[in-house]
């Protein structure tokens, strides 16, 4: 006998399909829970099914060795209309799978029980079920561990789709907060270029400079997965880019960096110190507004570094205050080397300022 579709199918099929179980690979964390079945149960079958559109499916078996099967002959598809937990001492005996080709050929399943996997809702979403080839009872000892693990199951499934969910809204907030910083940053490099007060001006582009390149590292993180390293010559390709819009047109900026990857409160640090250099350049060292700035970035398993110049006039008298950290840009630089537990070394002949920072792993 076909199994009767569901009252509500079409809503259990839309909520089966939430979960993106379906079609998956193998997972240990099932397999685990059929073999427990398995074992507990005394029988040589156990599965986690999920009753879909036409066929029924495994995402985890022991003694069956296929993925899915065609919903004609589901034994689960006739369970899941019914409770909780439903136990078929014998199958030939049922009127529901006395015709069923898997119940009267041989090896034939004979008997069955099953643990119903519903979601809050009170949706059916398919079975863990134990299955063997004559006939037999389980103990109430074996349906309280076979209910305990389809209530497992269903905890697994939940927690996978609040993580999902939570991604989700995680990259959804990313994006709208990058789009934000973009667009302010633009917002005030657009008011600096109309500032006619040059103090103004300078603030407006620093301030521009520091939210574009904010927004260049939100970008980065952005494309992460969870856990992952940032990789930097993405990152400072997009900060040059930022960088060289917002930069008069008299100054050029080169960035050094290799392929490495490092951590995102590395990557912060990193940009920071290229922003702090690159402003205090630009207001103090290239006032004529022409030169060059050079940065190059290394890490590695050893440590990692960050050297920056630039041509203009800064002298060893300044190179004094930096390192004094007089100002608000060799405030945040000092703070930032301070965390990891180095200092910066500044040097000026007259001829521009260097700046150098060297930490050990």
């Amino acid at each position: 006998m076909t199994p009767r579709l569901h009252p509500r199918e079409e809503e259990r099929l839309r909520e089966l399909r939430r979960y993106n179980i379906l079609d998956t690979e193998r997972e240990r964390d099932f397999d685990d829970l059929v073999e427990i079945a398995s074992q507990i149960c005394e029988v040589p079958v156990s599965v986690v099914n999920f009753i879909d559109e036409g066929r029924q499916w495994f995402k985890a078996e022991v003694g069956l060795g296929v993925r899915s099967t065609p919903i004609e002959t589901s034994l689960c598809g006739h369970v899941i209309l019914e409770g909780d937990f439903v136990e078929i001492p014998d199958t030939l005996k049922d009127e529901r799978m006395a015709d069923n080709p898997l119940c009267t050929e041989e090896p034939g399943f004979r008997f069955y029980a099953g643990a119903v996997l519903r979601t809050e809702k009170g949706l059916p979403l398919g079975t863990l079920c134990v299955l063997d080839h004559k006939p037999r009872t389980l103990t109430p000892h074996q349906r309280r561990v076979l209910e305990v693990l389809s209530k497992h199951v269903m905890r697994e499934l939940e927690l996978r789709l609040a993580l999902a969910q939570e991604q989700t809204l995680r990259r959804e907030v990313d994006h709208r907060v990058k789009n934000s910083l973009a667009s302010i940053g633009a917002l005030l490099s657009m008011k600096a270029q109309r500032a006619t007060d040059e103090a103004v001006q300078t603030a407006l582009e620093d301030a521009s400079i520091r939210i574009r390149s904010l927004s260049s590292l939100h970008a980065e993180l952005h494309d992460l997965a969870q856990g992952e390293r940032v990789e930097l010559r993405s990152l400072f390709e997009r900060i040059e880019r930022d960088l060289r819009q917002l930069l008069p047109d008299g100054i050029r900026l080169v960035i050094e960096v290799g392929n490495d990857r490092v951590s995102p409160s590395l990557a912060n640090a990193l940009l920071l110190i290229v922003n702090e250099f690159v402003s205090n350049s630009v207001k103090h060292g290239l006032q004529d507004r022409s030169g060059s700035i050079a940065i190059a970035i290394r890490a590695g398993d050893d440590g990692w570094s960050i050297a920056c110049s630039d041509d203009g006039s800064a002298t060893s008298a300044d190179a004094e205050r930096a390192a004094l950290a007089k100002g608000l840009g060799t405030r945040v630089i000092q703070s930032l080397a301070s965390s990891f537990g180095v200092a910066p070394d500044w040097s000026a002949n007259g001829s521009g300022m260097h700046l150098r920072i060297d930490a050990a792993a």
